[in-house]
């Protein structure tokens, strides 16, 4: 099974599994509860920080980062995959505790989007949860809510024997464009779906937002309206909620264009499927994950460890083999010159290198203030 669908199977695990206790041969009776998700608490990343630590692990697994964070409420829990709009969820709660920069000593190794909320001086900062300037919990920026590991910038996926792009840039206005009538899929999860219709529908100027991220009642009902009517017309194929699911659809040829994960199509193309991924022409939407430690953390100090082993490398050129990208650049020394170069410097993929995407993040994943609103509304617009 190849790397990538590898990737598919994880990502397709059922919700809210406790997996079984890791168990070095030699460890000690140090352990740690981690809440996280598949295509994190991957096994070659779980056992080489049991090796290098001298402890054990609990994993628990589900795809839901509320539902991760809000496990501290409940169960045990030393440290939680989050994203930046979540960290700071948690610390409202009072379920996670601020991270002090002292105990990390690879942080300087942070790429400057982190650091400085964008790539270069000249870059966008991007609506919405920027981990670059949402995760600071002082002044001094010497605490933070989470600590980035690993991110990705999405984009659109296009079946190039139907659809063509120039220069391979297409609009996030793509997506609702009448001639994809019935061959269009969009992701089913409420925020994430009402935000690349929200974009979509800036680039056709349909909406004029003032944050795409963070619509207003008002506006989500506009988008809420433009959805049903597109659906009504027989717009959409499928609304897709996993990996595979994706994969299916595109492969088939049953969807041409959707807002995608790049691993998905890579994966299509790699059937001989002339899919590809677009240049985003508003620029991309962006997430980033990472971890935050439990205001209930029993083993403090290697809650910490496990943070640093994120930073140190090993586990950055981990993820690097199913497609995201380290925050840290420290991956170096265990990734190989190929894959460097084909994630990194952009050879023989589409999207041009690491820096060149990371200059053009447009928004960022996050959670809506009123999100109570977004999801009654996507309910509404998926039953219509």
């Amino acid at each position: 099974m190849s790397i990538l669908s590898r990737r598919g199977v994880l990502v397709g695990t059922a919700a809210g599994l406790a997996a079984p206790l890791i168990r070095p041969a030699a460890a000690q009776a140090r352990e740690l509860q981690l809440a996280g998700a598949s295509y994190d608490l991957r096994e070659p990343i779980l056992r080489e920080f049991m090796r290098v630590s001298n402890s054990r692990v609990r994993p628990w697994m589900n795809p839901s980062t509320q539902a991760r964070m809000d496990r501290v409420r409940a169960a045990a829990v030393d440290v939680i995959t989050t994203d930046a709009p979540f960290s700071q969820y948690g610390i409202g709660e009072g379920l996670t505790q601020p991270i002090d920069l002292s105990r990390l000593p690879n942080w300087s190794h942070q790429h400057m989007l982190f650091q400085e909320g964008r790539a270069t001086p000249t870059a966008p900062m991007g609506f919405g949860a920027n981990p670059g300037t949402t995760m600071w919990l002082d002044a001094a920026k010497s605490k933070v809510a989470i600590s980035p590991a690993f991110f990705q910038m999405d984009s659109i996926g296009y079946n190039s024997r139907h659809i063509q792009a120039e220069n391979n840039e297409l609009s996030w206005g793509e997506l609702f464009n009448p001639r994809w009538r019935g061959k269009v899929a969009l992701y089913a999860i409420d925020w994430l779906g009402m935000l690349d219709a929200a974009i979509g529908m800036k680039a056709l100027g349909l909406l004029n937002p003032a944050d795409p991220t963070n619509l207003t009642n008002s506006e989500v009902d506009t988008v809420t309206d433009f959805l049903k009517e597109k659906k009504k017309e027989g717009h959409f194929r499928a609304f897709w909620r996993s990996y595979g699911e994706l994969v299916n659809l595109m492969a088939s040829e049953e969807v041409w264009i959707a807002d995608a994960w790049w691993p998905v199509v890579l994966e299509v193309a790699s059937k001989g499927i002339p899919m590809r991924y677009a240049v985003a022409k508003e620029g991309y939407r962006a997430w980033c994950n990472g971890y935050a430690i439990s205001a209930e953390c029993k083993n403090l100090d290697l809650a910490y460890e496990y943070l640093n082993f994120w930073l140190e490398g090993f586990a950055g050129a981990e993820q690097g083999k199913i497609g995201y990208y380290s925050t840290a650049d420290t991956y170096k020394k265990y990734m190989a010159q190929d894959l460097q170069d084909s994630l990194y410097g952009g050879v023989g993929r589409d999207g041009g290198s690491f820096e060149e995407r990371a200059a053009r993040i447009y928004v960022w994943n996050t959670r809506p203030t009123n999100l109570p609103y977004y999801t009654e509304k996507w309910n509404e617009f998926l039953a219509s």
